[in-house]
């Protein structure tokens, strides 16, 4: 399998399984700063949808996206904070595993 068709297969994927409106721990400052920077562009999805890894990958590839669209990128601090909420609530394995 290419990264390419992983990706699209990811991103597929997280598409159907829908979002959560219902954030784990909503009242924390990473899920505030994941509803506030985020939702702005998209829809947020459950944090359980990925691993840790796929959300990492997807913050990355959000640096790309901010440059495109000419909006303020994440800071660092920022980064690692949605990163470590994410990663706190996030599946612990692989959706084909």
């Amino acid at each position: 399998m290419t990264p390419r068709s992983l990706l699209l297969g990811m991103v597929v994927w997280v598409g159907l399984t829908g979002c959560e409106a219902n954030l784990p721990d909503p009242d924390s400052a990473g899920a505030r700063l994941y509803r506030e920077r985020c939702s702005g562009c998209h829809r947020l999805y459950h944090p359980g949808l990925l691993t840790p890894d796929m959300w990492r990958f997807m913050l990355d590839r959000m640096d790309v996206e901010f440059a495109r669209l000419r909006h303020p990128r994440l800071s660092d601090t920022e980064k690692a904070d949605i990163l470590c909420y994410l990663s706190a609530q996030a599946r612990k394995t692989s959706p084909t595993e």
